[in-house]
């Protein structure tokens, strides 16, 4: 997505995220941009959004953005706006009939010069396409590249421009596509997510527009047992179902790719039943050492256990461990995919969760020291983050809460700490005369939370600020993964 886009993406989901007047310091501090960068961009958004939607701009004030968010998605209204891009249309034609023309016959389609065609093609070899490994020619403009990382590129940039609606493929039955994934959860008693069946749709779309141009992906074999897949028989079935009603004809290789991307998708098992027997037969499976892809769960499982006491290291947990590491050996299968993998969620996690996050990654660098050749990158760590942070069990403890010099406030900063760890601390917040050793133990204190330090020799002080830090809330934590 080119670079003014993002900006302009960006200020609108600042502004979107709470309905308040934002000071230009504070977006140019989000942004990364200068104070007169953000007006020129809210310049040009203004001229571009709907009439229901409006910034205000007030000396003194800030930023707003006014709109009636009943049926309105900030996200369909920047999608529309990526659509009216030179730059999407551009490769929107050179997906449809790349190769086929010269770039003056190019440039007059898209109703501009030669020479600006040929300087957007020159910000997009240098820019948006370099990740992808991808270019264009000049003379008969293409996208060129490994197949693979073409399809993965327009993956991302149709996903972008109708990530909530529209249908970018007019040679391709929506409709089919969609009725050919339903086939797959309904054989195999799953759903996908909403987002993700979309999103495989449009996979499936730009497959076969590729084959039906002659391009084809190259997926080795490799190590991974494809037959054994639950998903591989009504993917072999989607791809006959394919080939019949486009006349063509998909090697084993593209199956293998649709097999894959499929096994990828968000999705949930529609019975109860079967996600227990399955979570079973995961946990049986994991004795079974002899194979290397459940060495691999039970490795990383011990290693977690380590780092965090406090995983409830029940059955379920076992299990979704081992399709992370599953889908991460899928992901390795597949040539430049781990390149790619991204997530939302990884900047948030990385800052709010950032003492979790670094103790995950130091599990995960240990574990490859083991198995060097599975490669990982920051989604996965948000994954696995997020999948720990949601299995931790504390210790129920009981705390008292001591405020030094403010004491009309604890009964706030108590809330606060309660709601931010949960019900596994109990906190008193009651007048003692004293604080000794003595009194400790009568009341069943496991340790105290203080403003300021104290001398006590049974139970451990966490010392924090009048209001909790980040940091102090993560001390506490601490204390009560402590056995």
């Amino acid at each position: 997505m080119e670079k003014e886009f993002t900006l302009t993406q960006k200020l609108l989901i600042l502004l979107d995220s709470e309905y308040r007047w934002f000071t230009l310091a504070e977006i140019e501090e989000q942004l990364g941009v200068s104070d007169k960068t953000i007006r020129k961009i809210i310049d040009e958004t203004v001229q571009e959004l709907p009439p229901s939607i409006h910034i205000e701009i007030s000396r003194g004030k800030g930023v707003i953005l006014h709109y009636e968010k009943r049926n309105v998605a900030i996200g369909e209204v920047i999608s529309s706006m990526y659509r009216q891009r030179t730059l999407y249309q551009l490769l929107d034609l050179l997906f449809a009939e790349g190769g086929q023309s010269s770039l003056e016959e190019l440039a007059d389609k898209l109703y501009m010069s030669s020479s600006s065609l040929k300087k957007l093609i020159i910000r997009l070899n240098n820019h948006e396409l370099k990740r992808y490994h991808l270019r264009i020619a000049y003379s008969m403009p293409e996208v060129k590249g490994n197949e693979m990382n073409i399809r993965y590129f327009y993956w991302k940039l149709y996903h972008d421009a109708y990530e909530f609606s529209g249908w970018p493929f007019p040679g391709i039955d929506q409709a089919q596509i969609h009725e050919y994934i339903t086939t797959i959860e309904s054989e195999n008693d799953i759903v996908y997510f909403l987002n993700a069946k979309r999103s495989l749709s449009f996979l499936a779309a730009i497959i076969m527009t590729r084959v039906l141009q002659g391009k084809y992906a190259d997926v080795p074999r490799g190590q991974y047992d494809w037959e054994s897949s639950m998903l591989h028989s009504s993917v072999t079935a989607l791809a006959r179902a394919l080939e019949q009603r486009y006349s063509i004809h998909l090697p084993m290789d593209e199956i293998r790719f649709l097999q894959a991307m499929f096994s990828l998708g968000q999705y949930n098992y529609y019975d109860d039943a079967k996600i227990s027997t399955m979570i079973a037969m995961e946990k049986t499976n994991l004795v079974q050492i002899q194979e290397e892809k459940y060495q691999i769960v039970n490795h990383f499982l011990m290693l977690a256990l380590t780092a965090f006491p406090a995983i409830d290291m029940n059955d379920r947990f076992i299990w979704e461990v081992g399709e992370f590491f599953e889908k991460l050996r899928l992901e390795n299968v597949l040539p430049g995919m781990i390149a790619i993998s991204t997530s939302n969620l990884t900047d948030y996690v990385q800052k709010e969760c950032s003492p979790m996050y670094q103790r995950v990654r130091s599990c995960m660098q240990e574990w490859s020291l083991r198995y060097p050749d599975i490669l990982y990158n920051d989604y996965h760590l948000t994954k696995l983050t997020l999948l720990i942070i949601s299995s931790l069990r504390y210790k129920s403890k009981r705390a008292f809460l001591l405020i030094g010099g403010e004491f009309s406030i604890r009964h706030y900063v108590a809330k606060l700490i309660k709601n931010e760890i949960g019900d596994e601390l109990i906190i008193n917040t009651s007048i003692m005369e004293g604080l000794s050793d003595e009194i400790i133990q009568k009341h069943g204190i496991d340790f105290v939370i203080s403003t300021f330090p104290l001398e006590l020799n049974t139970v451990p002080v966490v010392i924090i600020s009048t209001i909790p830090t980040k940091r102090d809330l993560e001390n506490i934590r601490k204390e009560l993964m402590q056995p």
